[in-house]
Parts: structure tokens; sequence; C-alpha cells
């Protein structure tokens, strides 16, 4: 097959499948009240339909990773597809709620299919000197989904057909399934002869689960203790799941490898911050441009455009001027332009522009853009080429799970100060501020150091 056609299908692959499974975490946010009216159910059963796929994503996304290391990434993939496909369809023909979320959990297993190969099939398959273009192309497709969710999903919902949330996945996962077929026929891949790590499974399951449904909890004041037990359990389990596979020749999570590697533990504290930093960035401004401006939602919906905009222009600039081998500056930068940016939005009032407040939202998203390909490329570099699954569906959880915790957080700090909003949102941004700061000073600190012992 020639090098330029077989590049050009696994960038679409890999871009569609995190384009998919991205826009289907917040695609349906917006639908919930409908779907609470539709199937006469209550607004926490109806949020199950979120929580379903996001659980499932996570539970499934590290074995996944796992087993494509040991039997293919095209063949993961096309199992992820086939799985979200069917359950897209599935989903718009449910007829009550049980039947949704049943269908909502299968294509939450499909997209840890999509997400867990993404990052893998381009750095395995496609020639060094064109991974970095590819990568920024990912950034781009993680950019785009959770924007363009919640738009096409209103969308849908404005025009009276609900039904077409789950549908409009369908066409592109068929032309997914297509380019993976033909490139399993006519490409060969790196397969590493390993035994499944059921237990580890398991525990990293249970670990999820209870931090999840923890984080999930700690929105509501009066839920505040059983979501911090929750969340304690949770890092019990993580525990024993790392003193269980340190001892493990074949781990679901190669902690000695990390551990042989200290720099992918500063990558993946990277990766933990630019997540919970990126959920803030998506829960407070509507809270901002519509409750303190007094903006409605349709300019809100513009107004909040800042950041992904930012994301995706300057996500395909990383990846085009980024060699390869200049990541860790990529990312340094990425992390001190999304610094100032919460800067700026820790002092901004209800007093400011509104253009202003939107112009920090670019810049953050300015620095997204510098960051995310450069740190997902770091991460992926740590292990051989044989262990690519098992890292780039390590990256995705522990942005995802990132995330929940960033939207958790936030949620409680807002509830918490419920009569106090500007100063909530000034609390939120402090907190997201010195995250980033402290994890940009650790960086420049070990990249001396590392500097100092190769000279």
């Amino acid at each position: 097959m020639n090098d330029k056609v077989k590049n050009k299908l696994i960038i679409t692959i890999a871009g569609m499948g995190m384009l998919l499974s991205t826009l289907d975490t917040g695609i349906i946010n917006v639908a919930l009240p409908f779907l609470e009216n539709q199937f006469h159910t209550s607004t926490s059963v109806a949020a199950l339909s979120v929580t379903g796929y996001t659980m499932s994503l996570a539970i499934f996304i590290l074995p996944f990773g796992y087993l494509s290391d040991r039997y293919g990434k095209l063949k993961l993939s096309l199992i992820g597809l086939l799985l979200f496909g069917v359950g897209s369809v599935l989903c718009g023909l449910a007829n009550n709620m049980i039947a949704l979320i049943s269908f909502r959990i299968l294509q939450g297993i499909g997209a840890a299919g999509l997400q867990a190969t993404s990052a893998a099939l381009i750095t395995t398959l496609i020639e060094p000197k064109h991974v970095p273009s590819a990568l920024g192309i990912l950034g781009i497709m993680i950019g785009l989904g959770p924007i363009l969710g919640p738009s096409i999903g209103g969308l849908f919902l404005a025009l009276h057909l609900w039904r077409l949330i789950f549908w409009i996945n369908v066409p592109f996962a068929a032309l997914g399934l297509i380019c993976n077929y033909f490139l399993i026929k006519n490409v060969s891949e790196q397969q590493k002869v390993a035994p499944f790590d059921l237990w580890g499974s398991v525990i990293n399951a249970l670990s999820v689960v209870s931090l999840l449904s923890g984080f999930s909890l700690l929105s509501n004041r009066r839920n505040l203790i059983p979501g911090v037990v929750l969340i304690a359990i949770s890092l019990l389990f993580a525990l024993m799941l790392y003193i269980m596979e340190t001892k493990r020749n074949f781990a679901l999570i190669d902690f000695k490898g990390l551990n042989a590697t200290p720099k992918s533990w500063l990558y993946l504290l990277q990766t933990v911050v630019f997540g919970f930093a990126s959920a803030m960035i998506f829960l407070l401004p509507p809270f901002i441009f519509e409750k303190l401006l007094n903006l409605n939602v349709g300019v809100t919906g513009l107004l909040v455009l800042g950041a992904p905009v930012g994301l995706v222009i300057f996500s395909r600039l990383s990846g085009k001027y980024n060699d390869g081998h200049q990541n860790t500056r990529f990312s340094l930068l990425g992390l001190s332009i999304i610094a100032v940016a919460l800067a700026g939005l820790c002092i901004a009032n209800q007093y400011w522009p509104v253009l202003a407040i939107t112009l920090l939202l670019f810049i953050y998203g300015v620095g997204g853009g510098f960051f995310q390909p450069a740190n997902i490329a770091a991460i992926m570099q740590v292990g051989d080429q044989a262990s690519q699954g098992s890292l780039g569906s390590l990256q995705r959880m522990v942005q995802n799970i990132a995330i929940a915790s960033g939207t958790a957080i936030g949620s409680t700090v807002l509830n918490l100060f419920s009569g106090r909003l500007a100063t909530s949102i000034q609390i939120n941004w402090g907190i997201t501020l010195a995250m980033v700061v402290v994890t940009l000073v650790m960086s420049m600190i070990f990249k001396r150091r590392s500097m100092a012992t190769t000279g």
C-alpha cells in the first residue's frame, strides 16, 4: 500500500475515533431535560445515561489498550467502531430509559476501544517524521468533540429530532469500519505476546467506579461525606493495584517501566493538571457570561468558543513545527501560556469587557494547543513500540478522570459558595492556577536537572 494513502487512512480512523468518542461524552447533556420528559423519568435516572457512558469508557479503556498491544491496534479499533456504531443505532431506537442507559453503556465500551487505540495507531503505523503532525490533528479532534457535542445536540433538539443525536454517529462509524478493514488486510502490526491481566483489570475497574461515583456525589452538599468516603476507597484500590502490578511481569499498567523512567510520572502529572484545567474552562465561563454578565444563552455559546478555537488552531501549528524532539519545550510553553490565561481569569470580574474574557479563553486554548499534542507524544515515547496501546490508553484514562475531578470539584465550590458566585468562580480559577504553576515549576526543575546530568 502507498505510504501516503496508509497515513491518511490511519489519521482518519484515529481522528474520527477520538472525535466521535469525545463528542458523545457531552452531546447528550443538553438532552437530559428532554429525555426526562420523553421517558417520564427523574433527573437522577436520566443522568445515568451520561454516567453509564463515562463509567464504561473509563473501565474498559486500559484493558482495551493492553489487548491492542497483544492483538493489534487496528483490530481493537475495529471492535471499538463496531460497538460504538451498534450502540449508537440502538440508542436512537430506545423506547424507555433503561434501554437507553444500557445502550449508552455499550457505546461507552466502544468509545474505550477508540480512545485506547487512537494515539497508538499513529505512533506505531505512521513514519516517525509524520507523527508530530498527525498528533496535532488528533489534538484538534480532542478539542472539537466536547464543544461540538452540545451544539449539535441542541440543534437536533430544536428540530425535534432527538434520535439523530445518536444516529449522526452511524455514517462516520461505517466509514471508519471500511477504512479500518482495508488497513487490516494490507498492513501488518507488531504484536506483543502476553497473558491478559484479569485481576489488574478488576481492581482498576473498582477503583475507577469508586472514584467517579465519589466525584458525582461531591456536587451535592448533602452527599459530601459519602463522596469523600468513596474517593478514599478508590485510592485504596489504586494503592492495591500499584502494589500488585509492580510484582507482575505482564501488568495492566507497567508501573515498573514508569518507575524506571521518572519523567513519565511528570508527563502524567501534566496530563492531570491540563485535564483539570480544561474541566474548569468548560464549566465556569457559562456562569460568568450568563449569571454575572446577564447575557443570553446564544451569545454565551459564541463567547465560550474562545478556548476550543485557540486549541484547534494551535494544535495544528504545534504538530507542524514540533519535529518530535521538542516535546518538553512545547509542553512547558503550553503550560506557561495556560498559566498566563488563568492568572488573567483570576483577576477578571463582571466589570471587564466581555471580549477581554473571551480573549483570555482563547489564550488558554493557545496554550492547550501547544501542550496537548506534545504531552501525548512525550508519554508515548516513554515505552517501546510493543506497549504503545497501553501507554495511549493510560494517558486518555488519566485525562478523562482529571476532567471528571475538575468538574466535580468546581461544582462543589460553586455549591458551597452558592450565594457568592463571583467569589466561588475566583476560588476555582485560583485552585487551577496554583496546580498549573506548581506543575510548571516542577517541570522546569526536572528539565534543569536532566540537562545538568546529561551535560
